[in-house]
C-alpha cells in the first residue's frame, strides 16, 4: 500500500474502489509454478483464498462442498430455518473424508459366509472385527477367506481373521496414515482409541484424494463454514439446535451488514461463550470500527480468527443509495488492514463484496486482504441454488441482495440490517447469467490472480501485500479497457 492509503486525512477526502486504482508491475525473479497463493484464516489454510458469499442464491451445501474441494470456502447462508441449517452443515461435513465413521464390523463368532457376503453385498474389501464392547479383535479382508467351501460355510469368523491389527490413534495425520500404511503394506487402517475401543477406519485409497487442494479439517472432513446473526437465539429449542449445528461446523461467520454496535457486540460474545468453534466478525468499513473490536470488544482472542470489511459494494446492494453510507470494500479493506497492523494481531481480513473482474481480486490483496468473498462470481453457476431459466435466448438464475425485499421478507434475515425499518429494502433481485460449473469460474480467477501476482513480483499472498498500488485517473480507466475500436466508442 502507499501512503495515500495509511493518512487519515485521505481516507476523509476520498473514498477509492477498485476502478479508481491499479498495482504496479514489480520485479519478478521466480517461475509462475513457484507462485503460492494460500492463504490462513485463523488455523486453517486455504490454497485458494476465496470465499463463496452466505447469500440464499448464492451458497447451500452444493455450493459449499464444491468450493471446499476445490481449496476455498463456501460459508452457508442463514436464510432459513436452524433445522434446514443442520441438515445442509450435516451433508456439508460428511461428504468427503479420508476417515470412515460409519465401518463395516462383524463379530468374531459369526459365519465366514456372513462376512463374505457382506464384502461382496457393500463392495468392500474387509471388516473389522469387535466384540460386543465395540472392541476391536482383529480385521478380516478377502485375502482371509479360506479356499475350501466347507470352511466357507462352517467356519467362523474368527478361526481366520487377522489378530495382530495394525492400527492408528484418533486425530493423526493424513502424513502419518500413509506412512503406516506404505510401512505395513496394509490397505486399511483401523482407528483405534487407547483402550481398544474402534473410532473409524482409514483405506489406502481414500488417502489419495481426487481434489488435493481441497480444504479440510485434521480428520479429513470439508472445513464447514455458516452465517449467523448476532442475536443470542432465545428459546431453549434454538439454542440446542445451535448446539448441534455446531457439531458440524468449523467457523461461524457473524452476519450483519454493520457489526459496528453495542448490540451486535454484546451478542456476538454471548454466542462465543456459548459456541467452540472459530468466529469471523463483520461486517465493518473503517480504521476505528477494527479498532474498537480488537481493544473493547473483549472477545475470546482463540476464536475470534478473522473480520469481514465492506459496506455497499455488491452488485445487488443498495445501502450506500439507500442510506448515504458505506465503505466500498477496497477502502475497508485499507482502512481495516492498517488497524491489524498497528495492534499486531493474528486476526485475518476478508474483503468482501464489490469484485466484478478477476483483477479486482489482487487489487484486494495489495491492499490489505488474507481472502476474499463474493457473491457475484458464483451466483450465475451450476452449483449456486435455484433453477436455469431462460430469457430472451440466454440461459440465467437468480442473484439477490439479501437485503432486498424477496430475502427479508422470508423472515429469517430481517436482523442483518436495521430492525424496525419498515422493511427498507437495501438490495435488488434479478437475473445473472448463466456461467457453467464452479470449476470453470474459480479457473478464471485463479488465473487472473496468478498471473497478477507474476506481474507484481509476488511469490505469496503476503508479499503481494506489499506490492505498491496507485490511484488512476479517469482517462487513464478509459485507456485501461478495450478502446478505439469499431464496436466500441
Amino acid at each position: 500500500m502507499t501512503d495515500f492509503f495509511r493518512s487519515k486525512v485521505h481516507y476523509k477526502e476520498l473514498i477509492a474502489t477498485f476502478d479508481d486504482v491499479l498495482i504496479q508491475p514489480g520485479y519478478t525473479n521466480f517461475e509462475p509454478t513457484n507462485v503460492d497463493m494460500s492463504s490462513q484464516l485463523g488455523s486453517y489454510k486455504f490454497n485458494l483464498p476465496i470465499i463463496s458469499a452466505a447469500m440464499d442464491t448464492v451458497t447451500e451445501e452444493l455450493m459449499a462442498i464444491k468450493m471446499a474441494l476445490l481449496g476455498g470456502l463456501g460459508v452457508l447462508h442463514r436464510n432459513c430455518s436452524f433445522e434446514r441449517q443442520l441438515e445442509m452443515v450435516r451433508i456439508v461435513k460428511r461428504a468427503r473424508s479420508f476417515v470412515i465413521d460409519d465401518v463395516a464390523t462383524i463379530f468374531p463368532d459369526e459365519p465366514v459366509i456372513k462376512a463374505k457376503y457382506m464384502m461382496e453385498n457393500y463392495n468392500i474389501s474387509g471388516i473389522v472385527v469387535v466384540n460386543e464392547e465395540n472392541k476391536v479383535c482383529g480385521i478380516f479382508t478377502k485375502r482371509d477367506i479360506p479356499f475350501s467351501e466347507d470352511d466357507i460355510k462352517k467356519g467362523k469368523v474368527k478361526s481366520f481373521m487377522t489378530k495382530e491389527v495394525i492400527s492408528i490413534e484418533p486425530g493423526a495425520s493424513r502424513e502419518k496414515a500413509l506412512e503406516i500404511l506404505f510401512g505395513s503394506r496394509k490397505e486399511k487402517l483401523p482407528i483405534i482409541d487407547k483402550t481398544g475401543y474402534l473410532k473409524g477406519l482409514i483405506t489406502k485409497k481414500d488417502l489419495a484424494p481426487e481434489f488435493p487442494l481441497a480444504s479440510m479439517d485434521s480428520e479429513g472432513h470439508l472445513i464447514c463454514a455458516l452465517a449467523l446473526s448476532p442475536k443470542f437465539p432465545e428459546s431453549t429449542h434454538s439454542q440446542e439446535l445451535l448446539k448441534e449445528i455446531e457439531n458440524y461446523v468449523d467457523i461461524f461467520f457473524i452476519d450483519v451488514a454493520d457489526f459496528y454496535k453495542t448490540s451486535d457486540i454484546n451478542g456476538t460474545k454471548k454466542l462465543m461463550d456459548f459456541l467452540d468453534s472459530d468466529f469471523v466478525l463483520g461486517n465493518i468499513g473503517t480504521y476505528e470500527a477494527a479498532e474498537h473490536l480488537i481493544t473493547k470488544g473483549d472477545f475470546d482472542e482463540d476464536k475470534f480468527i478473522g473480520i469481514k470489511v465492506g459496506m455497499g459494494s455488491g452488485s445487488i446492494c443498495t445501502t450506500s443509495i439507500q442510506t448515504g453510507v458505506g465503505a466500498p470494500t477496497l477502502f475497508a479493506t485499507a482502512q481495516v488492514a492498517d488497524a491489524l497492523a498497528d495492534y499486531n494481531t493474528k486476526i485475518s481480513l476478508v474483503a468482501d463484496g464489490g469484485f466484478k473482474n478477476p483483477g479486482d481480486l489482487p487489487k484486494a490483496f495489495t491492499a490489505g486482504a488474507d481472502l476474499i468473498m463474493s457473491g457475484h462470481f458464483f451466483a450465475g453457476s451450476t452449483e449456486s441454488p435455484g433453477y436455469v431459466d431462460t430469457i430472451q435466448g440466454r440461459k440465467v438464475k437468480i442473484y439477490r441482495g439479501m437485503g432486498s425485499k424477496e430475502a427479508r421478507t422470508a423472515g429469517y434475515v430481517s436482523d442483518r440490517y436495521t430492525e424496525g425499518s419498515k422493511m427498507l429494502p437495501e438490495g435488488v433481485s434479478d437475473y445473472v447469467p448463466f456461467v457453467g460449473d464452479l470449476d470453470g469460474v474459480l479457473l478464471s480467477l485463479k488465473e487472473g490472480l496468478l498471473n497478477s501476482m507474476i506481474y507484481a513480483g509476488a511469490k505469496s499472498i503476503t508479499e503481494m501485500k506489499k506490492a505498491k498500488i496507485g490511484i488512476i485517473s479517469f482517462s487513464g480507466q478509459k485507456e485501461s479497457k478495450p478502446h478505439n475500436l469499431l464496436s466500441r466508442y
